[in-house]
């Protein structure tokens, strides 16, 4: 194998090393978005759990709204009652005050019914707020190792890339002009193996010219097929 080959296959690891660092970093933002859906649902119940109980204290508040008017006009009416010397507006009075007093036992009894209402409400609050809670625990731990990963990765990166540049200092400006190139154009793989006659890039048959170039181990060659560089292991 060329010398010139062998140093160049050792910046081809790194590179591939690279291109692989940069995609998991690449994928830390999806991986981050992906945690944090999983606070959707669970958020979405919290909210309506808490979206049902002040629904139901708007109605209590409604309610007491509705039984303390009446109650005003409850004393309103017995004072007019006692105020009146007429039997028939007195009975009459007493009657409107009969009603009203009715409206305020069955008003009641839709308090006592929205209390327990809220009690229910209040505990599916607490539930989906434990819930949610143990959800955040576990994204946010989830957050936190994605953050070390990324950071860990950026590290690697920086290092692989001062070994890139070591490495490839030593090799010929054209030949790392031309594996720069090859690399470019053919998907990060600019040497391959020649293996039983067989290009390692495209998998074709390898002419025989070609295979004694190789073996004459004198200059770089190329696949005739896909040009990439060849070598021998």
């Amino acid at each position: 194998m060329l010398p010139t080959i062998a140093k160049l296959l050792q910046v081809q690891e790194r590179d591939q090393r690279l291109r692989n660092l940069q995609r998991d970093l690449k994928e830390i933002p999806n991986l981050q978005a992906r945690a944090k859906s999983q606070l959707s649902d669970d958020q979405a119940a919290m909210d309506a759990a808490h979206a049902a109980m002040r629904d139901v204290e708007v109605k209590m508040k409604t309610l007491d709204i509705d039984v303390q008017t009446r109650q005003n006009t409850i004393k309103r009416l017995k004072d007019q009652q006692f105020e009146t010397r007429k039997n028939d507006e007195f009975t009459a009075l007493g009657n409107e005050v009969k009603r009203y007093e009715k409206d305020v036992h069955d008003l009641e009894d839709k308090q006592i019914e929205l209390m327990e209402a809220l009690e229910v409400t209040k505990a599916a609050q607490k539930v989906a707020q434990e819930k949610l809670a143990v959800t955040q625990g576990h994204v946010n731990e989830e957050l936190k190792q994605l953050e070390e990963r990324s950071a860990n990765i950026q590290l690697r990166i920086t290092e692989v890339k001062a070994e890139r540049a070591e490495l490839a200092a030593p090799v010929d400006p054209e030949s790392l002009n031309l594996y720069d190139r090859l690399t470019k154009n053919k998907g990060g793989t600019a040497i391959v193996v020649a293996e039983n006659g067989v290009c390692g890039g495209c998998h074709m048959k390898l002419v025989i010219s070609t295979l004694a170039n190789l073996k004459g181990n004198k200059d770089i060659t190329h696949c005739e097929q896909c040009g990439r560089i060849l070598y021998f292991a």
